[in-house]
Parts: structure tokens; sequence; C-alpha cells
């Protein structure tokens, strides 16, 4: 938006005519027989402040509704049950699913760094509502803060199971150089959490991996993370949507979900139950779904350069002269007991 980053939270956009353009769009995808699924506030949250004024996410949720188009809501405000007469009225479709984010139940580091944002217990709260509505629901512990999420992750997925909330995600923090500069900038500036710097500087910059220009956590970290949430997310009864080692994956798909493309997960779980799969029979695995040409090229770029599968544990692709062929192994555990 030729905007610098440090005005983020200040310079707001508003795109007054969001909900004709997509009105527009849904009509073109209608006559293409095209239907996907609409995610909404993942990039940043359309429960702002400024929402109350322009009503847009509303009018594109009453756009949804009128096409009978399914959408994912992602936000960190209680804002959003302003609009529970539309959402329950696309539930009642099975048209939607909502998360709310949550770091932690540390009320001085969220405001550190998420300021402007409601408390993580007015988020559960305002998630266990919505659920209580039978709204398809997802907590979503991201960014997952090393160390301090740590001391909260037991406490957040009962609360969760106690609400009555769908299933849980855990994604480690990723830092791109902004914002490392940004977050040990403001580490460094508070004295009950300076400590992390030095933390965070080892974990990242000296153990991490890279992923495109961010570095994230190690693979055997993540790999230890979602393999906890999976044992705690069993003892309280409740799903987990495991990203990157899908053998912990227990989440239920929901049923805004069944217009979704095919995901590493499904790709994973086939080849499992098969033992291996080549290209062909990923493509024809994909055409199960409601995919297009551009979905299935890029499944096919991703398979033969050997990404699909990077940093996933439980399989091992080999060339051939056919192509990429990936088969299932058992026997990668990474011991990290």
């Amino acid at each position: 938006m030729k905007s610098s980053p440090n005005l983020f939270s200040n310079e707001i956009f508003v795109k007054t005519n969001a909900d004709v353009i997509l009105d527009e769009t849904l009509r073109n995808y209608e006559k293409k027989g095209i239907k996907s699924i609409l995610i909404i506030g993942n990039i940043s949250d359309t429960y702002q402040a400024l929402e109350m004024k322009y009503r847009l996410t509303r009018k594109c949720l009453e756009t949804c509704l009128r096409h009978e188009y399914p959408c994912y809501i992602e936000t960190k405000s209680p804002l959003i049950m302003k609009d529970i007469d539309v959402i329950e009225k696309l539930n009642d479709k099975g048209l939607i699913n909502i998360g709310m984010t949550l770091t932690s139940y540390d009320e001085k580091f969220s405001n550190l760094m998420e300021p402007m944002v409601a408390s993580p217990k007015k988020r559960i709260e305002t998630l266990g509502e919505l659920a209580s509505k039978g709204i398809e629901t997802c907590l979503h512990i991201t960014p997952y803060f090393p160390i301090i999420t740590d001391k909260y992750l037991d406490e957040m997925i009962r609360d969760a199971s106690k609400l009555k909330i769908g299933y849980v995600i855990c994604a480690p923090l990723e830092l791109s150089s902004y914002i490392q500069g940004q977050l040990f900038s403001r580490l460094k500036e508070n004295r009950d959490y300076s400590f992390l710097v030095d933390k965070y500087a080892e974990l990242y910059l000296k153990e991490g991996r890279r992923l495109g220009a961010r570095i994230t956590t190690s693979q055997k970290l993540h790999y230890e993370l979602e393999k906890r949430m999976r044992v705690l997310c069993d003892k309280y009864g409740i799903g987990f949507w495991s990203f990157t080692n899908p053998q912990f994956h227990s989440a239920r798909i929901g049923k805004a979900y069944r217009w979704r493309y095919p995901i590493v997960q499904d790709y994973w779980c086939a080849i499992k139950e098969k033992g291996e799969m080549c290209m062909t029979d990923a493509l024809q695995l994909a055409k199960k779904f409601n995919v297009d040409n551009k979905y299935l090229k890029a499944l096919e770029r991703y398979w033969q350069s050997g990404e699909l599968f990077k940093g996933i544990t439980g399989m091992i692709g080999e060339k051939t002269d056919s192509g990429i062929v990936y088969r299932f192994v058992d026997n990668l555990d990474l011991d990290c007991e």
C-alpha cells in the first residue's frame, strides 16, 4: 500500500468498495463453477476499530451469504460479535469457521507485543461464546513465543476444551529482518523480557532454519512443540491441527473446509496408506477436490522440485525416470523425549 511498516497500525487504508468487488468476483466464480474458501483477516484484522464505522467486513459477510460462499475469519477482536446474526446464518448453511489468535495468558507480554488488542482472556472467551452457538471454531496459538507461550500451553488448551472450541492450531514465531529488529528492540526496552533477546538469538539466529525470507525455530524444536501439543490436546479431548508433522494431526475438518483445496495433510495421509505415490496419482487425488489448473500446475512444480514435503517428517522423495516418487517411512522420529 506504499506505506511504511512503522505506520502499519496508524495509517489505515479503507477499501470502501470491497463488498462490491467481492460481489463481482463471486459472480464471476459462479459462472466458471469455482468455489473454494475465502480467508478473511489473515494479514490484518478486519475487526479493527474502524470497522464499526465502515462495516465493510459485515457487508462482505452478507455478500458471502448471498452467494452461499464459504469463508473463514481470523481475528483477535470481540467486535466480531457485532455480526453474530450474519455469522449464524452462514453457519446454518455450513459456510463459516472462525479462529481467534492467542500467544499466551501473559497480559503484560500481550500488551507489549499486541498493543490495542483485546486481552487474551477476552479473546478466548469470545471464541467460546461463538462455539456455544454451534459455530465451528479454532484457537490459534500463533505466533508461539518460545519460553513465554510455554508457560501457558496447558492452561490455554484446557480452557479451549472447557469452552467446547473445535480444535487448536499452533505455529512458532517467524522472524523477517524487519520483525527481528522490531522485536529485539521492544524486548530490550522492557526489563521483564529483555532476557529473551539472547534466548531468541540462540534459538533463531544460531539454531533456527530459514523459510524463504524468514527464520523460524529448528525442525527438531518444531517437532517437539507439535508432539507436545498433540499430547496436551489428547489429554483435554480437543483436536489438534498439525502443520508440519501430520502424524500428530487430530483435528476434524469443518463443514466450510469441504470446499478447500487439498493440502499437504491429504497427500501425506494418502502416501502413508499406500506406501508411495507418484505425481500422476497426486494429480488424480487433487482433482477429487474443487481445484483449478493454476493449482494443478503449482502442485506439479512443488512435487517435482521436492518442495512439497520439505521439513515434513515421515516422507522421503526419490528420483525415478518418470519423476519424483514419495515414500512413507516410519523411522524418522526425531527422538524428542
